[in-house]
């Protein structure tokens, strides 16, 4: 829809005094209601009348007076226009009774000015990213930080192989780094060309900010091939609105005591500049974030681009230090200063206000508020550019000097509608947080009829619906690799989706939504996009140069290039590939995290040849089938066999290299075999929808599980088309440990399952498996509502219980397992004395993110294994300050749990995450693990294996899963590789008598 039309004079007529024809040209005199014009007229009038008179005359004497009052008439006339006159010329045009100031005058055509000047190519600017033709300062932010810390210390790069975010790889290439920016990039560099080259920059920029150095003053690092890539880029973060540990006190992310919306906001009034979550987002190479407020509401605020550069190396602690644009120049030498605002639609608003009979509670109250908003946004421009007409035709008509007088009211800029109008003049770059398409639908629309543009949509889980309609509105997608099922919006997903819209056009970029997903790990979801299929450098350009270009700094960031930022990388083994973080760290030109070259990784082994033959339906049934030509077979620990398997009803009947051959027979051409994976405390088959109540088994009550009521097995449901439970089987985990959904001291008893089952008669593998109880802030409720009376219940459940049928009875009878999640090595701690003093026959399991290691020698000792879920951690809470984080220098948490001795199982705490329980059992054992470091300690694919399959089986007591034996019943998964690391796909999956080929994720 076209912009309403409006009439001009509708707002130009308040801005100038006085009424009538509203062309402001009459003078004050020639008004009826003028109270000197008045006051002349009435005294002309009694003159006049004097002269005439009553009483006979003659008729010479009346000609005489006649003549004489014509003369008088005549000469008042005459003089009354020559005051008219002369006032006019002194005067000029009538001004309102109250004007402005002079001042106030000049500031608005200022105003006017800046407008028309930003407007003349606002759509070329918006598109091309806003690049000044040259960077006089360089780095304006270096510059602007050498003023309060030490100059940077220039830096080359020797013998790097550049992955340079836009596609392109070089081979054997030196990289110069000086005054925040690559000053070179070349082949046999030396310092003195990196002299060279930092001087013609300082020269051909007229610029002082440039400092002086000499070459012993440069810092030469051999890389020995490694990778060097761009920092990455994350364009969806909450980080320093939302610090670590989680603190309520520094919540900051949304606004809701302020209605569903607030564009006014601006983010940067809540960075916490001394969030710790800086320094380890920017350890897993992330050196530039947009961080943007949540989504609880429809319009959020202005976020803020920041770098990840600490307050130890700016030398401050104020948040403007951290910002993109510290030190650019306000004019727009350095380019355009952009700003940058968050939108949100669909369910989160609509359950925010909804909820407490506030619209929006539907998506039509959410599109209303959106337009209304909109609408008189775009009257407040219109009043500015109406104003600024009026106020330079009065200016040229009269002189600036003397236009002041004829205009009633400042320049329009009322700070409610100030950013909502920048937003309509495409100063701010938007990005909208929407999952479904009529969302989508409904946000374009939006666009179309208020004129404005939309940079990306968040989330956007159906995007690759909708992928053609953004690829021509320029409207990228940042997106999640896989994770999704979480609400109804995100069930759409598909890991399909970057191959979709890049196809159609449309750039997508990968984001962390930290603290949803940690964005020290950004690259995890390049890593899983391009392991589903997405093009590498495309997957790779999702995380630099595309997040960069459309946050409108693609001309300073997300590239290696020369005259860029200096944000640099330097990684252990290519980015893409699993565990993979960098070890050298450089923002701005300082180096930020800087760990030792240890010795590199062998490069990943190809995929193997397809599986032949490939069946044409899942869970096709065979009563004899061989799997032939196995490089690798991962039957049981420290146990790797070659040759074949062969399963006859269900059964494996032999393993090895003197199998004989029955049945179909599917050869693997070299790929391995491990067991079926298992899933652990995990609601896998008690919901489907996390956020839709209906799809679930619900949560059962603290006294109900305490008494024996609440088992999963009850709650159980398989088949039935669910997304969940296919995305588990098809990954490879054929068996699951499902436990009760609950928030206090006790969940109730879980159950074990097939995955792939479609009956609930042929599911279950074990009724009863583990009581699951939480102990910390978590499980803090009416029932224990202190950590030291959930300690108290506890010892009381285990040792007064007068039933031997009570959960807890079977607990210290060893027939059931007891899962306690508890993350405070204090309360780990605590928890093993209770144990061994009350219950030692007890087989306990601590489920636990962070605080095992401080206490693996407890563990080891009283031979407790330790479920790290999930076993990437991130501080989200005061319990898990413990949490040692991924890629940091020295031993792995498993590296330090498996020296003292505790048997570790892996399991993941989002449900959908599930698709990826071998990925995340690669990188917290092999891929984390002290490559050369000196650890002492053996790490490979057997304990990858191992923490997802047979440990967990030992751990909770599983008969037949977990391990490959011959009589035992055939669960197993064959890859083209592997089994660590991505790229190897799954061929076969063995489950029992079903068989499916080529199980593909969607």
């Amino acid at each position: 829809m076209a912009p309403k039309e409006r009439q001009d004079a509708e707002v130009r007529q308040p801005l100038l005094g006085g009424s009538g024809s509203g062309n402001g040209r009459e003078s004050s005199d020639d008004r009826a209601d003028s109270p000197d014009a008045q006051t002349q007229v009435n005294n002309n009038n009694n003159s006049i009348n004097a002269w005439l008179g009553l009483g006979s005359t003659s008729d010479t004497e009346l000609r005489s007076r006649f003549h004489r009052i014509v003369a008088g008439v005549t000469a008042v006339l005459v003089l009354l226009l020559a005051v008219n006159t002369v006032r006019a010329r002194s005067s000029g045009p009538p001004g309102p009774a109250i004007h402005i100031t002079q001042t106030a005058f000049t500031d608005g055509l200022a105003s006017c000015r800046a407008i028309r000047t930003a407007s003349v190519d606002a759509a070329g600017v918006f598109r091309k990213g806003g690049a000044p033709q040259t960077r006089p300062s360089g780095n304006p932010r270096h510059t602007a930080l050498a003023s309060l810390t030490n100059n940077s210390t220039p830096l080359l790069l020797k013998h790097a192989t550049i992955w340079d975010g836009v596609g392109s790889r070089l081979q054997n290439t030196d990289v110069a780094i000086a005054n925040g920016l690559i000053v070179r990039i070349g082949s046999n560099l030396t310092p003195r060309d990196l002299l060279q080259a930092a001087s013609a920059y300082s020269s051909q920029r007229h610029s002082t900010s440039f400092s002086t150095f000499k070459e012993d003053d440069v810092e030469v690092v051999d890389v020995q091939g490694r990778v060097v890539s761009p920092g990455l880029v994350d364009m969806h973060s909450h980080a320093t609105i939302m610090a670590v540990p989680g603190f309520w006190g520094d919540e900051d992310g949304n606004e809701m005591a302020g209605g569903p919306t607030n564009p006014y906001l601006r983010v940067l009034d809540g960075v916490n500049a001394l969030d710790a979550a800086i320094e380890y987002i920017a350890a897993g190479g992330v050196t530039t974030s947009l961080i943007i407020p949540g989504s609880g509401t429809l319009m959020g605020g202005e976020g803020v681009a920041i770098k990840h550069l600490t307050t130890t190396k700016t030398g401050s602690n104020s948040a403007d230090t951290l910002t993109l644009n510290f030190g650019m120049d306000p004019k727009g030498s350095d380019g355009k200063l952009w700003r940058w605002m968050k939108m949100a639609c669909g369910e989160n608003p609509k359950r925010a206000f909804g909820g407490r009979g506030i619209m929006p509670g539907s998506r039509m109250g959410s599109g209303w508020l959106f337009r209304q908003r909109f609408e008189a946004a775009r009257s407040a421009l219109r009043a500015q550019d109406d104003w600024c007409e009026s106020a330079e035709s009065v200016s040229r008509q009269f002189g600036e000097n003397n236009a002041h007088r004829f205009v009633a009211h400042r320049f329009p800029d009322a700070l409610e509608y100030e950013s909502l109008v920048a937003l309509l003049r495409k100063d701010i770059r938007l990005q909208v947080h929407c999952y479904q398409v009529n969302d989508l639908d409904m946000m374009i629309r939006n666009s179309h009829e208020f004129d404005f543009p939309i940079i990306a949509f968040h989330h956007a889980t159906e995007a690759h619906l909708l992928a053609s309609k953004l690829a021509a509105e320029n409207i990228s997608a940042a997106v999640f690799a896989d994770h999704s099922l979480y609400k109804r919006e995100a069930y759409k997903h598909s890991v399909r989706a970057g191959q979709i819209l890049t196809a159609a056009g449309a750039k997508v970029a990968y984001k962390s939504d930290h603290p949803v997903l940690n964005a020290q790990h950004l690259i995890y979801e390049a890593q899983k996009s391009a392991h589903y299929g997405l093009d590498e450098d495309t997957a790779f350009a999702a995380v630099t140069s595309v997040p960069a270009d459309r946050i409108g700094a693609g001309w300073r960031i997300g590239r290696i290039a020369e005259g860029y930022d200096a944000d640099v990388l330097v990684w252990d083994r290519p980015p893409l590939t699993l565990g993979a973080h960098p070890l050298r760290v450089i923002i701005d030109g300082y180096t930020v995290k800087s760990d030792p070259l240890t010795p590199q990784r062998p490069p990943q082994i190809a995929p193997a040849a397809p599986i032949t033959p490939v069946l044409d339906a899942s869970h096709t049934r065979l009563s004899a089938y061989t799997v032939v030509n196995v490089s690798g077979i991962y039957t049981q620990p420290s146990e790797i066999l070659k040759g074949s398997i062969l399963v006859e009803n269900g059964v494996v009947t032999c393993v090895g290299a003197k199998c004989a051959t029955k049945g179909t027979v599917f050869d693997l051409n070299g790929g391995v075999v491990i067991p079926g994976l298992v899933g652990v405390a995990v609601p896998l088959g008690l919901e489907e929808i996390s956020a839709e109540s209906g799809t679930a088994d619900g949560q059962g009550g603290v006294a109900d599980a305490i008494s024996g009521l609440v088992h999963a097995r009850d709650g159980l449901r398989v088949g039935g088309g669910g997304k969940l439970l296919e995305y588990a089987w098809k990954s490879g985990v054929l068996a699951a440990v499902a436990a009760p959904s609950g928030s206090g001291l006790v969940q109730g008893v879980s159950v074990a399952f097939r995955t792939a089952a479609q009956r609930y008669s042929d599911a279950i593998l074990k009724d009863d498996v583990a009581l699951h109880i939480t102990i910390g802030n978590e499980a803090k409720n009416t029932y224990a509502n202190s950590i030291s009376s959930q300690f108290a219940h506890i010892r009381k459940l285990l040792t007064s219980q007068d039933s031997p049928d009570s959960p807890f009875a079977k607990v210290v009878a060893g027939k059931l397992a007891l899962v306690a999640s508890v993350n405070d090595p204090n309360d780990i701690s605590k928890l093993l004395a209770l144990i061994l003093s009350t219950a030692p026959k007890a087989r306990l399991i601590v489920a636990t993110n962070s605080g095992a290691v401080n206490v693996a020698n407890e563990l080891a000792k009283a031979g407790v294994p330790v479920l790290l879920q999930p076993p990437r951690c991130q501080q989200k809470s005061w319990e898990e300050r413990w949490c040692r984080p991924y890629g940091v220098s020295g031993k792995s948490t498993y590296e330090l749990l498996k020296s003292a001795g505790v048997k570790v199982l892996i399991s993941i705490s989002e449900p959908d995450q599930i698709r990826s329980l071998l990925f995340e059992a690669g990188w917290g054992t092999v891929g984390d693990s002290d490559v050369g470091g000196g650890s002492g300690v053996n790490v490979n694919a057997i304990d990858a294996v191992g923490v997802v399959t047979w440990n967990v089986a030992d751990a909770f007591g599983l008969e037949g899963v977990g391990r490959i034996e011959v009589g035992k019943k055939a669960t197993f998964v064959g890859l083209d590789g592997g089994p660590v690391g991505f790229g190897y796909k799954i061929q076969i999956l063995a489950d029992n008598d079903e068989v499916t080929t080529h199980p593909i994720q969607n």
